[in-house]
């Protein structure tokens, strides 16, 4: 993954101020029209610019500091942040399940919703939509519902709310949905009798059951379209 802190040049703890200002030094000073064309400069420009993409909005970079382990201790309101793509919302939510995947079972409920349900505001969604990458944002919807086997209760609905939303009609998200919560209701995880015997950890009973459920869902969506 890459540091964008570090290619910005500002602390982990900079203020949305601080991270503005050191984007506008750095993208006058590698603008291509400012370096004759040099493919280092635009190199350098185009990182530059991914990274004030990511850390330039508040939302993101919650996301990106929650899937790099970095503490969440700036402050700020959102501002304009230029241009994501579907694919920067993708890569932020795969992020964030990967995260999850390997937290060994040790996942804050509530800190994961946050995140997700600040990353999936209103705006993004219709931003999503209104691009209409119809395959990204089937991906985008599958990552979440990835994260949102570990939530439980109000949590969840109102994840499947925002969900339901950006499949803007697409049945299969309802079937994907209904199969999912059929499936993980089964999911009981027995603790062992003996602390010395040898067994599968919870971290990795859940990474085998959600990949599982996965290739179920997909299997079953499938043949009711064929």
């Amino acid at each position: 993954m890459k540091d964008y802190y570090k290619i910005l040049g500002v602390k982990h703890s900079a203020s949305q101020a601080e991270i503005k200002k050191a984007y506008r030094l750095l993208a006058v000073a590698y603008h291509p029209d400012k370096n004759n064309g040099d493919k280092a400069s635009e190199d350098r420009f185009k990182e530059i610019s991914e990274s004030y993409i990511i850390l330039g909005d508040f939302a993101k970079r919650n996301a990106y500091d929650y899937t790099a382990g970095h503490q969440k201790n700036y402050r700020g309101q959102n501002i304009e942040a230029g241009k994501p793509t579907p694919i920067t919302y993708l890569l932020l939510f795969k992020r964030i399940k990967d995260k999850v995947l390997h937290a060994n079972g040790n996942v804050d409920k509530n800190n994961l919703f946050k995140v997700v349900d600040d990353l999936l505001t209103d705006d993004t969604i219709g931003f999503l939509i209104r691009v209409q990458d119809i395959a990204t944002n089937n991906l985008i919807i599958d990552e979440i519902l990835t994260c949102c086997i570990f939530l439980e209760g109000s949590l969840k609905a109102s994840l499947y709310i925002k969900l339901k939303k950006l499949a803007n009609g697409d049945v299969r998200f309802t079937e994907k949905v209904t199969l999912l919560n059929k499936q993980t209701d089964y999911i009981t995880i027995k603790p062992t009798a003996n602390s010395n015997e040898e067994s599968l950890s919870k971290a990795s009973v859940i990474m085998f059951v959600v990949f599982l459920l996965f290739f179920i869902v997909l299997i079953v969506v499938a043949g009711t379209r064929l």
